[in-house]
């Protein structure tokens, strides 16, 4: 998965590619080089990982459902993580009027990949305020949170 991520304003591209020594583990090639990445634990909001041996903790701060801040050894960054088929996506649906946030009419919150659902944060008739977690979904074993686009 090719994915570039904004960090303070200096973007970095990224690929991450599956460990095939490894299960569950990662190689992320950055700037020519190979770094091997662990998922040690997954939390909502958290992430634990082994970056190259060492062990780093990061916190995730959200807005309209997208990461845009990550606290590391208690220095705060300015942050974006995307993939090149989501801001092709963003790019097209701002084209249309949709833009972020989606529109008035949308009903629907699509997830960004198959997987299996974890757990359901929401009930049915439930008001959804805009980047609200609503489901927790494991895909290629990691858990991902699924945040509302829209409200209502």
């Amino acid at each position: 998965m090719n994915i570039f991520s904004s960090i303070n304003d200096k973007t970095y591209d990224i690929d991450i590619k599956i460990d095939p020594e490894r299960e569950g583990c990662f190689i992320a090639t950055l700037d020519g080089a190979d770094v091997p990445l662990g998922i040690i634990e997954a939390k909502p909001g958290s992430l634990t990982v082994s970056v190259g041996g060492r062990v780093m903790f990061y916190e995730f701060y959200k807005e309209k459902g997208r990461i845009n801040s990550v606290v590391h050894n208690n220095q705060f960054y300015k942050a974006t993580i995307r993939n090149r088929q989501q801001d092709q996506l963003e790019q097209l649906l701002e084209e249309f009027g949709a833009g972020m946030g989606g529109t008035a009419t949308d009903t629907r919150i699509m997830a960004p990949m198959p997987g299996k659902i974890l757990g359901i944060s929401v009930k049915e008739g439930e008001k959804i305020e805009l980047g609200r977690v609503v489901l927790v979904l494991e895909a290629m074993k990691m858990e991902n949170e699924i945040s509302s686009t829209v409200e209502g």
